[in-house]
């Protein structure tokens, strides 16, 4: 029984920590140029790492280039190579939001085919380097999948709390917006009755000076 417990954990473990991996993204930029971008709204203080690269299989010999650009949710570059085939980042996230990555090709400059560029995005417990952290806590086989669980738990009750708090957030938005459309519609109908009470006072005037009633 105790075997069969300990099998059922580990199962967990590895299938929990294969989600979190996740694969890489792929991009395909038009031959006449432009530009295609990935984002992820990611909070403050989170690691993110990623690999990118261009793919051509009909010319592997002569891979085209890429500029990649890497911006912050208030403008900032985090990244930024030019004629490149391929390259990596990596920060830590200073404030909450969408973190854009960009990757684009000369238009002045077409392409015979269009471009097909990879990109590994990882951020928080999956891009944090397990292989070090064994070496240093001495760890390894279940004590380290465990290890690894753990801070998945962590960071999944942190997106739990974050997605709490801009819940918070969203509520008070709409609440608050509620309140100014109630506001705004009781002044509308106040000047719409005045308009009213203001006509009829004047055609009622007008009337009894022109003798008509």
């Amino acid at each position: 029984m105790a075997i069969r417990g300990i099998f059922t954990i580990s199962t967990v473990v590895l299938f929990l920590l294969t989600v979190n991996h996740g694969e890489a993204i792929w991009l395909t930029i038009p031959a006449t140029g432009g530009t295609k971008c990935v984002s992820e709204e990611i909070q403050s203080n989170v690691v993110v790492m990623a690999d990118y690269y261009v793919v051509d299989e009909q010319n592997p010999g002569n891979t085209p280039a890429v500029s990649a650009k890497v911006t912050s949710p208030y403008g900032n570059d985090l990244h930024h190579q030019d004629n490149v085939t391929h390259g990596q980042f990596a920060f830590t996230t200073q404030e909450t939001g969408n973190y854009l990555a960009c990757f684009s090709v000369d238009s002045s400059h077409p392409l015979p085919n269009p471009l097909t560029l990879g990109i590994d995005w990882k951020t928080g417990i999956a891009a944090k380097d397990w292989d070090s952290v064994a070496k240093k806590e001495k760890i390894e086989g279940v004590e380290l999948q465990l290890t690894r669980l753990e801070g998945l738990v962590q960071a999944i009750r942190e997106n739990i709390e974050y997605i709490k708090n801009r819940e918070g957030e969203m509520r008070e938005v709409s609440e608050a917006t509620n309140a100014r459309v109630a506001w705004f519609s009781i002044m509308s109908l106040g000047v719409c009755l005045s308009a009213a009470g203001a006509q009829i006072w004047y055609l009622k005037r007008y009337f009894h000076k022109k003798k008509l009633i």
